[in-house]
């Protein structure tokens, strides 16, 4: 291909809708990014230290999933809408497994695919939401909370790391069949919030992947939201 058929080449058909997609999704992360000064989504949340123990068990073809042994790991837990204080809110819950892969989960009801804002931290469990496909079909993760009641806040939060772990225990949830415990997470101690980016989309695995509409809106939604806060470091308005 020669200078010129680079410049005059046309997109292949079926490559402009999902590239709409992205921008669609682009502008107003990064508007909101940039009236709330952060993060367009989940921006009131707790860095926190936490041991990932891996059972096993559920043979997803991901090497850190599937063999048992523990890992330290950083999570995130959240306010999706940044409600003030203790009101209840889509609560979130991020974590970065080496390779890197990060899982985003969000509270939910019983079943995996049902977003349900929580009073609390540890009031219900927490899915993807949306299945992965994997060499075994589509699957959800799920995560179950266990230790002490902790309010829809993450200064609350903080405090009551002092007094001891929580523990959430993941499983990779697929129809007709039972949930498998894959692992069981142990959060342990808040850290210092950082400007650290949990993304799916980056962060991924070539046997568990999200389908590729949910890539597209994440790419662009998650691409605004940095550039706002990029912008924000820019000018020192951030600071």
């Amino acid at each position: 291909m020669t200078a010129t058929d680079r410049v005059t080449a046309r997109p292949r058909p079926g490559h402009a809708v999902p590239a709409r997609a992205e921008r669609a999704a682009e502008g107003p992360a990064r508007l909101v990014a940039r009236l709330r000064h952060g993060r367009a989504l989940h921006p009131r949340g707790l860095m926190v230290a936490a041991t990932l123990r891996v059972t096993g068990g559920a043979a997803l073809g991901v090497l850190v999933l599937d063999t048992p042994g523990e890992h330290e790991v950083l999570a995130r837990l959240s306010k999706g809408g940044s409600l003030p204080g203790s009101l209840p809110d889509v609560l979130g819950l991020a974590v970065r497994l080496p390779g890197p892969l990060d899982l985003l989960l969000s509270t939910c009801g019983r079943v995996p695919w049902l977003l349900r804002p929580r009073t609390g931290f540890t009031a219900g469990p927490y899915s993807t939401l949306v299945p992965y496909d994997s060499g075994t079909g589509p699957v959800w993760f799920m995560a179950w909370p266990e230790g002490m009641s902790v309010p829809a806040n993450p200064r609350l939060l903080a405090v009551a790391l002092d007094r001891g772990p929580l523990q959430f225990h993941l499983h990779a949830v697929q129809k007709d069949r039972r949930a498998v415990r894959v692992a069981t997470l142990r959060v342990r101690a808040p850290l210092p919030e950082t400007d650290v980016a949990f993304d799916p989309v980056l962060n991924d695995h070539p046997s568990l992947r999200q389908p590729e509409w949910l890539r597209r809106l994440r790419r662009g939604a998650y691409l605004g939201s940095r550039q706002a806060r990029a912008a924000e470091v820019d000018t020192g308005a951030g600071q």
